[in-house]
């Protein structure tokens, strides 16, 4: 049988954003009869094996560059891939130069012209439509896959109903899968004092540092409020239809929210989050804060509150979110994998 070929990666540092987004494309593929095959370092191994809905065969990575390259190669040939899809800021350019094979397309999911990105046969980049003319200078003969109708997102959020505002309960605080910025615990310090009767949900990752585990969990022990912490979450989809709102870090997550049509406060942690949360706080279903370098814990507080407090806004929020919302990209990007083969088989 075919497969799709993944190399990607995942840390405590760099979080599992470029894991789940490549599984996303991975449970569309075995839909369409294709077997996945990833190639992932040590840590993201960890984090895959911590999930019982994981699709896929997980092969360790090589440890150098030039082992890599050849490891790849030699999977594509073996495997009949019809796509090697890369993911993760650690590629070289050089590995995208040298990693190839014939008649098999070089997927890059990118989010900010990463380095190599012109050696790409296929470029998705779901906030990238602003550097089409880049991308085309640069790479004249790549496939193009630019914009929301490429969102990759897992199958949950396909078959999730999303809930109406009234129906909501949660105000829930997530950082993504390891929350490198260390925001979660100050953030739910700040939100608790200011709303002690809202009811919390906290979402924390598996790459999440023991001891701000630990921290957290003090904290939630000693509070008065309405805390659930929720660790290593299974289903996101579920988690967010049922928040009344949300305050999170940006990344993939800001996609799932906006197809469960989740009012929204989300803090950019990270350069390569500006663009696409830039165009969602334009969409009008969320607001956006920067929390690159410090975040202003006061302003983020009187944001929520103010949001929080005021049901009518919060329900203009989630009916703008249903007109952005988008969850088959990971079958719009096969699809162009195969317009891909078609063209080069005609």
């Amino acid at each position: 049988m075919s497969a799709v070929l993944f190399c990607t990666g995942g840390s405590s540092e760099t979080g599992i954003g470029h894991i789940m987004r490549c599984q996303a494309l991975a449970q569309a593929a075995g839909e369409q009869g294709l077997d996945s095959l990833f190639v992932v370092n040590e840590a993201a191994r960890q984090f895959i094996l911590a999930r019982y809905d994981w699709t896929g065969q997980l092969i360790l990575a090589a440890e150098t560059e030039q082992a890599l390259v050849s490891q790849i190669t030699a999977l594509a040939a073996e495997h009949a891939a019809v796509a090697i899809v890369l993911d993760g800021y650690g590629f070289s350019e050089s590995l995208l130069r040298n990693v190839s094979h014939p008649g098999t397309p070089l997927v890059l999911l990118d989010d900010l012209r990463q380095p190599g990105f012109q050696y790409a046969d296929i470029l998705c980049n779901p906030a990238g439509e602003v550097w089409r003319e880049a991308y085309t200078e640069a790479n004249p003969t790549a496939m193009l896959c630019l914009g929301a109708r490429y969102r990759l997102l897992r199958r949950e959020f396909s078959v999730t109903q999303p809930l109406p505002i009234n129906q909501r309960f949660s105000l829930t605080i997530n950082m993504g899968g390891s929350d490198p910025a260390g925001l979660t615990l100050p953030v739910l310090e700040r939100l608790t004092a200011a709303l002690p009767d809202a009811p919390f949900r906290v979402v924390t990752g598996p790459g999440m540092a023991a001891d701000a585990l630990d921290a957290l969990s003090r904290f939630i022990h000693k509070s008065d409020s309405a805390i659930q912490h929720v660790h290593n979450c299974q289903d996101m989809a579920d988690l967010w239809i049922n928040a009344r709102l949300a305050v999170v870090a940006a990344g993939g997550s800001q996609f799932e929210l906006a197809a469960c049509l989740t009012p929204s406060v989300l803090l950019t942690v990270a350069a390569n989050q500006r663009q696409a949360s830039h165009e969602a706080a334009g969409q009008g279903w969320c607001e956006v804060m920067n929390a690159e370098e410090s975040l202003d814990l006061a302003a983020l507080t009187a944001s929520v509150k103010a949001l929080w407090q005021d049901e009518t806004r919060l329900e203009a929020m989630s009916r703008v979110a249903s007109d952005v919302a988008v969850t088959d990209g990971a079958w719009q990007l096969l699809a162009a994998i195969a317009d891909w083969r078609n063209d080069l088989a005609g």
